[in-house]
Order: C-alpha cells, then sequence, then structure tokens
C-alpha cells in the first residue's frame, strides 16, 4: 500500500476508506474509530486499539471476575492513610 491515499469528501462530508487502507489498518464493516482532530488533519483511529478502551475492558473483566479491591480496604490492610 502506498504511504498517502487520495480520497474526496462528498457533499454530506463522507469519505470512503479505500479497501486497501481498511484492509492494512484491519478496518471492517461495523467498527467503531475513534476522530483524533487538530488543524488540517483527521486521524482515525480503531477503539479496540486505543489503551485507555484496552485498559477500560481489562478492568471491566477483573472486576466481574472477581479480582479487584476496595481502595479503601487496600490502604488500610497496606497500612496507608487516605485523606478524607
Amino acid at each position: 500500500m502506498r504511504d498517502k491515499l487520495v480520497v474526496k469528501v462528498d457533499s454530506r462530508g463522507r469519505i470512503t476508506i479505500p479497501k486497501e487502507a481498511r484492509k492494512k489498518a484491519d478496518i471492517e464493516s461495523g467498527d467503531i474509530l475513534f476522530m483524533n482532530l487538530s488543524p488540517g488533519r483527521v486521524e482515525l483511529t480503531r477503539a479496540i486499539e486505543d489503551h485507555l478502551v484496552e485498559l477500560a475492558a481489562y478492568a471491566e473483566k477483573e472486576y466481574k471476575d472477581g479480582n479487584t479491591q476496595n481502595l479503601r480496604d487496600f490502604a488500610e490492610e497496606e497500612g496507608i492513610i487516605l485523606d478524607e
């Protein structure tokens, strides 16, 4: 795949991500993408590759599996005093 591809914005503000770009980025129909915006630039990132999304999913799984502990309980066990 070339490093840069040219796409055209249609009258409704949409673009089509070319097949070769979707394949290289492993983007499939229905995927959720984040848009990172800066002046003159739009960057798309797959949501599942976002580190915060991965961290949140991991934390949720650990919580559901019972592998988490209340912060106050942990602090008390470790002799850490938390400010009220």
